[in-house]
């Protein structure tokens, strides 16, 4: 994607961010009642929050994305000792799948939102049988002192297992038939969906830190394409081309 094309997808993605927050601090309705669909007034708790398959499946899509930050790392190091290449791309794409993780679900969403933000979780707020307030997404608090709700851990980890996903696909593009492109890709979409789904029905994160965390990764992500060539150019294999590794191991 040409350099323009992505600053202006950076500009329209930090908007839709702002406006996101926005939207649900002048309307906190549809936060709670996003949540509220899955609360049992009666017992005030959230069913789901018990569900030991849904809670193995986000652990184990948690797992998925530290096992791929971590073998993209070793690959990327794999890749400039042999020639710039390994299993099938290059060092700078392993290299912008290490970047995307440190800087959005590590530094970004772990380190300063998560730990700074002081938002309270739904089943911690007075809403859903906690004590600590509601608050908009926009705005720092004091409802919640470590690992609080702004925004989606979950949702970011999840989405940036499916660009890493989708990164190693685009390279394996012309190796794969259509069938096998179409799996992977549903697989990839399915990841950041399905752990956004448990944290919801689970009362751990509200709709507005899920759909801030989709936002603020796919910004990151926007970013490092302006500074890597990570992802392959279009079009089909040519002999040479820069795309193409020499070494295809």
């Amino acid at each position: 994607m040409l350099p323009n094309a992505e600053l202006r997808r950076a500009a329209a993605l930090a908007l839709a961010l702002i406006a996101t927050c926005a939207v649900f601090a002048l309307w906190p309705r549809l936060d709670l009642a996003a949540t509220g669909a899955f609360f049992d007034p009666v017992t005030r708790s959230f069913p789901v929050s018990a569900d030991a398959r849904a809670s193995l499946l986000r652990k184990a899509i948690w797992g998925a994305s530290i096992a791929m930050v971590l073998g993209a790392l070793g690959l990327g190091v794999a890749a400039r000792l042999r020639g710039g290449w390994a299993l099938g791309l290059p060092a700078r794409a392993w290299g912008h799948v290490v970047a995307l993780y440190l800087l959005g679900p590590g530094l970004l969403v772990e380190t300063l939102l998560k730990g700074h933000w002081g938002r309270a979780r739904p089943s911690d707020t007075a809403e859903f049988g906690g004590t600590a307030l509601y608050t908009p997404p926009g705005l720092p608090v004091a409802q919640c002192a470590k690992n609080c709700s702004f925004v989606a851990g979950e949702t970011a980890g999840g989405l940036a297992l499916m660009l890493a996903m989708l990164l190693i696909l685009a390279w394996h593009r012309h190796r794969l038939g259509p069938v096998a492109r179409l799996a992977v890709g549903v697989l990839a979409v399915a990841m950041p969906l399905a752990a956004s789904a448990q944290r919801l029905a689970a009362g751990r994160h509200f709709l507005s830190d899920i759909l801030a965390a989709i936002l603020l990764i796919l910004l990151v992500e926007a970013l490092l394409a302006l500074l890597s060539r990570a992802w392959p150019t279009a079009g089909p294999p040519r002999a040479g081309a820069v795309d193409i590794p020499r070494d295809s191991a």
